[in-house]
């Protein structure tokens, strides 16, 4: 997986201030939500490929595979 910054590594960077709890709070449950919408939104509109072949009965898309594929414990 990608390293991605913490939340206190992005503010310090971008605003060269320590944050305070409350913007930590309000930054970790803004993320969270689009995380969230992000993977709905891949669990809905995910496409399949027949890989040529033109007779195929059923596909199935796990959509909860995708819904999970992102714990929301990795925002920190």
């Amino acid at each position: 997986m990608t390293e991605i910054s913490t939340v206190e590594e992005f503010w310090f960077k971008n605003t060269g201030q320590n944050i305070n709890q409350e913007e930590y709070s309000a930054m970790i449950e803004f993320a969270k939500l689009h995380v969230e919408a992000a993977l709905k939104e891949a669990s809905e509109k995910a496409n399949y490929n027949t890989y040529g072949h033109e007779h195929i009965e059923e596909v199935w898309i796990d959509k909860d595979s995708i819904l999970n594929s992102y714990p929301l414990t990795n925002i920190k």
